[in-house]
Formats: C-alpha cells, sequence, structure tokens
C-alpha cells in the first residue's frame, strides 16, 4: 500500500505539535543555558564568595537528564549544563552512599533479601536432638533482637526440647572486615562508628533508656523511636521525652538496655541530680566496656527520658552474649557449648562423631530481612553507615557468588562493576563504603554519571524515592528552616554528606518547567561544616536548578 498525502501530511502535523509541545513547556534540551566548563552561574558566584570559600574547593555539576516521554527523534542522551571542577577527586562523604545503593540496586534487584538461617546437624530422638545448632549469618544490615530471638524459637517449635551438642554460630562470610571504632574521630561510642559483622544485630549497638521515677505512681513514659541509629549527618543520637512527672518530683531513673546479654552488668537505676541538663552528643554520661555500661554522673531531672544508642566495642561478643542470654531463657537446661565455629572443641564421643558423619544439616527455619528496596531507603533517607557497610559487602557474597567477603573483594566488585557500565568515568576510591573515610575519592562528573545511569534504570524509582525530599524528609528536612521559600523543597530528592572538611549534596531536581536534572555539589575545604553559609552555596545549586 503506497503511502498516501494525508499520510505525509498527518506524520508532519504529530511531528510539528511534538516539537511545539517541548518548547512551550519548557522540556527542550535548549531551555537552560549550558555553561562553559568552569563557570558558573552569577548565584552561585555570588554564594561561593559570600560563604568566604576558596573557589578551587567547589565542585558543582549539573546535568539535563533525557525527556524519557519526548519523541524518539530526541536523542535519549544527558546534557552537562554546568560543569565546575567536574573532574576533581573530593571527598564524598555520604554522598558516597549513593554508589553502593545503586550497584546493589542494579546487581541484587529491589526484592533481594538477606536470610539468617536456622540449621540442625544431626538425629531427634524423642524430643532429644543429638547433635547441634547453626545459626548461620548472612550479613543481614537490619537484624533485630526480636527477630533473632523468634529465630531461635522456632527449635522448640520443631519439637526439640534438649541438645546434646553445641550451639554453633557462623558468620564467617565477612572476613576481616572489623577495626577500631575511635580510630576515625576518636569518638567510638557514637552509633555512626559501628562495625559491620555477617550477624550484626541492633546496628552494633547498645540502645540505652533512661527513664525517670518518682513521688507519684502516675511515672509512665513515652520513648519516641528512631528507624535507626548509625548515622553520621543526623546530630542527634539522642532521644528526649516529654514525660508525665514534672521535675521536682523525679527522684530517680530507671535504666534499661538492649539487648540483653550473659556477661554484661549495667546498674538497674540511677540517682537523680537536679541540675540543668547539659547533653553533650560527644560526651555523655556512661561508660561502656565488652562488659559493663556504668555513669560516671547522675542523668538530670530536667533532661526527661533520655535514648542513647552506644556503639559496642565488640560486634561479636555483642552476638554471641545475646545469642547465649536468648538461648538461656529458652533452654535453661543446656550444658553444651556455644559459640563461633572457630572455637567450638568438638564432641569426642563415638556416637556424636557417627552421627555428625552420617547426616547434613537441615534447615529448620530463616529469619528474612526487609527487601533492599527498603534497606537502601534506610541507609540513604537517614545517612545510616553500617548499614551500607553491610550492603556493600554483601555484594561480593550475593552478586559475585564468592562465599566470603571482604573490604579488598567488595571495593574490586564495585570496581568492575563501574568500568562495566560507567567506563568514561574514574571508578570511586574506597576505605569504607559509607563515605566515612578522609581518604575515600570520587569526581562529581563520576557520581553525576552514577546517577545519570539510575535514572534510566528499571528501579529508577525505587532509587530516587530513597533519598531525602528537600525540605520535607531526611537530612533533607533543615531546607525549609533555613529558606521556607525555597523552590527546590518537595522537588528535589537528595543524598547530603557532611564531615568536619566536607559537606554535599547529590542527587535529583524536577525544575518548573517539569525537567529532570541531576546534582552534585561537593565542597572540600577544612572546616568547612563549621562555616554556617557554607551549605548556601548548595542551596543555591539546587534553587538554580529548581528554577530550570
Amino acid at each position: 500500500m503506497q503511502p498516501t498525502l494525508r499520510h505525509y501530511l498527518t506524520r508532519f502535523v504529530v511531528s510539528c505539535a511534538a516539537v511545539c509541545a517541548l518548547s512551550h513547556t519548557g522540556v527542550s534540551y535548549a531551555q537552560a543555558a549550558t555553561f562553559a566548563p568552569n563557570t558558573l552561574p552569577v548565584s552561585l558566584q555570588t554564594a561561593i564568595s559570600t560563604a568566604n570559600l576558596n573557589p578551587d574547593n567547589v565542585s558543582i555539576v549539573v546535568m539535563r537528564l533525557p525527556d524519557s516521554s519526548a519523541p524518539m527523534t530526541v536523542p535519549l542522551k544527558p546534557t552537562t549544563v554546568i560543569a565546575y571542577h567536574a573532574n576533581t577527586p573530593r571527598t564524598p562523604a555520604s554522598t558516597q552512599k549513593l554508589i553502593p545503593t545503586l550497584i546493589a540496586l542494579d546487581t541484587l534487584g529491589k526484592d533481594f533479601m538477606w536470610q539468617t538461617k536456622l540449621y540442625q546437624h544431626g538425629i531427634v530422638w524423642r524430643g532429644t536432638l543429638y547433635g547441634d545448632i547453626i545459626i548461620q549469618a548472612s550479613g543481614d544490615p537490619k537484624l533485630s533482637t526480636e527477630q533473632l530471638s523468634n529465630l531461635l524459637a522456632q527449635v522448640k517449635a520443631h519439637g526439640i526440647e534438649r541438645i546434646t551438642g553445641s550451639v554453633i554460630i557462623d558468620n564467617r562470610c565477612f572476613g576481616n572486615v572489623g577495626f577500631d571504632p575511635n580510630a576515625f574521630d576518636g569518638k567510638g561510642l557514637r552509633p555512626y562508628n559501628a562495625m559491620p559483622n555477617a550477624l550484626l544485630l541492633n546496628f552494633g549497638t547498645l540502645t540505652v533508656t533512661l527513664e525517670p521515677f518518682g513521688k507519684t505512681t502516675a511515672d509512665t513514659t513515652t520513648i519516641a523511636s528512631t528507624p535507626n541509629p548509625a548515622t553520621i549527618e543526623p546530630t542527634t543520637q539522642a532521644n528526649i521525652t516529654t514525660d508525665t512527672l514534672k521535675a521536682a518530683d523525679i527522684t530517680g531513673f530507671r535504666v534499661k538496655v538492649s539487648p540483653q546479654m550473659t556477661g554484661f552488668s549495667a546498674p538497674q537505676t540511677l540517682a537523680a541530680a537536679h541540675a540543668p541538663c547539659k547533653l553533650s552528643k560527644d560526651d555523655w554520661i556512661a561508660d561502656l566496656t565488652p562488659t559493663a555500661l556504668s555513669f560516671h554522673q547522675d542523668p538530670s531531672v530536667n533532661c526527661g527520658t533520655q535514648q542513647r544508642w552506644l556503639t559496642y566495642p565488640d560486634p561479636n561478643r555483642l552476638a554471641k552474649q545475646t545469642i547465649h542470654y536468648t538461648w538461656r531463657q529458652q533452654f535453661p537446661a543446656f550444658s553444651g557449648q556455644l559459640g563461633f565455629v572457630d572455637d567450638i572443641t568438638p564432641d569426642p564421643t563415638w556416637r556424636q562423631r557417627w552421627i555428625m558423619r552420617h547426616t547434613r544439616p537441615k534447615l529448620l527455619a530463616y529469619a528474612s530481612s526487609a527487601p533492599l528496596a527498603d534497606v537502601i531507603a534506610d541507609i540513604n533517607h537517614y545517612s545510616n553507615n553500617v548499614m551500607t557497610e553491610q550492603v556493600a559487602l554483601s555484594l561480593p557474597l550475593y552478586a559475585d557468588h564468592q562465599a566470603v567477603s571482604d573490604y579488598p573483594k567488595t571495593f574490586d566488585f564495585i570496581a568492575r562493576w563501574w568500568q562495566q557500565h560507567l567506563p568514561d568515568t574514574p571508578p570511586p576510591v574506597m576505605s569504607r563504603a559509607s563515605g566515612l573515610c578522609r581518604d575515600c575519592r570520587v569526581t562529581p562528573n563520576s557520581l553525576v554519571s552514577l546517577l545519570g545511569y539510575a535514572y534510566t534504570h528499571k528501579d529508577f524509582n525505587v532509587y530516587r524515592q530513597s533519598l531525602s525530599i528537600a525540605g520535607e524528609t531526611g537530612t533533607m528536612r533543615e531546607l525549609k528552616a533555613r529558606d521556607p521559600n525555597h523552590p527546590a523543597i518537595g522537588q528535589a530528592w537528595i543524598k547530603t554528606g557532611t564531615l568536619d572538611d566536607t559537606i554535599g549534596m547529590a542527587g535529583y531536581v524536577r525544575g518548573q518547567s517539569g525537567q529532570w536534572y541531576a546534582v552534585v555539589g561537593l565542597i572540600n575545604q577544612p572546616n568547612v561544616r563549621f562555616n554556617g553559609k557554607a551549605k548556601g552555596v548548595l542551596d543555591t545549586m539546587l534553587r538554580w536548578t529548581a528554577e530550570q
């Protein structure tokens, strides 16, 4: 069938309509001015000058993203609008979390779940297991003590009342991932310094709650919950709530510690101090060792209920002693060994050796994590450090199918992924996955290229929604306090980053025209965190982009 004149005219009209629609809605690729390399809009130049920053210490990259709804005649290629020191390696702080979370989403999928498994190894006869119970860790970033307790309860649920062997903890899937929690900044108790572990419990922290009690019987209190405490950026690591008791009526505080462990001591109550409430984020009134929680000062009645998350100094011991406590609650008559694989002495009896030789471990139950989509939302929304380490260390295990993961394997996997998917930009240099590192480096151009790759990903919305909404949620909530009328409020999805010498923002902005942009702003300058006007440079980057 030959095309008719009407056919050609119809195609011409449709094409014109598409072009006109693009030009009138502001979604055309010539909509925003493109600046020459290492030049900036006047508003950003002014903001840098106002903050008294060295311009050489500032990188700003804005990339116009392709319009997926545009006609196919429009090239689906991003266009760099601003490239200011775009190829200068910078310390990214927590904006680096964008990297392992996207790679995990790409290689594992949004529905991936970790599974902490419970096995029996032996023979069950009349309620007695002639053999061992094995707890196999998986690297779950968010395993709770409640999940662990419910998992161990499955032993009795399967009709096992007694165990003649051992309880064996297998957390060998992560190797040599520990570090000194004081090494980064000397503040080892702060939860952002928690260490990863294959059997990470309670984010590697102890939750310590001080509840006031007093003269009246109506001394109930409420405690605000925090989704996860192991953050670098939200500077508050204590919850203070308003209690029903008046300060004058408070006579003491109950001390509650979670998780509960064997071989660990803590006072049950503390006297109350009638003094002003002077809470310090860096030096709380408690001291923590692997075996005890102690207090060098009484809490003030004017602080109300307090809740702190303190990094436990030995995550292996935290897991073992928590399991020991929970196991003893369920099996008080148990007299066997409980410990890690390498610490268990094999049973010398011939019967036990025969059973172990002729049986295979049988799966009894497992505890599943939340889906990866929820995990990366926790990570990016609240800037959770230890969860980021867990996710990154899981990549060699589940994406590369290796038996054991460590940091060299993790960073090698990330580099190989980068070379495959973003070969035109240099991969990041990492010593920690979370960005809690002063020697980590990434070029802003590399980071914005990652954002561009994510924009075309089938799970882009999952990734974008894991970020804080400007002026509304997570670490970007404070934008509204700084500027209630900022045009990016509700229109930008951003990951922030903060160290003493680094501040940064990276993510996505939807301009007033409807056009999407990827943005990266990184400032590396001594003590920039304490420069009250420096964040205004990043706010200006968001403003300029949102106004396009």
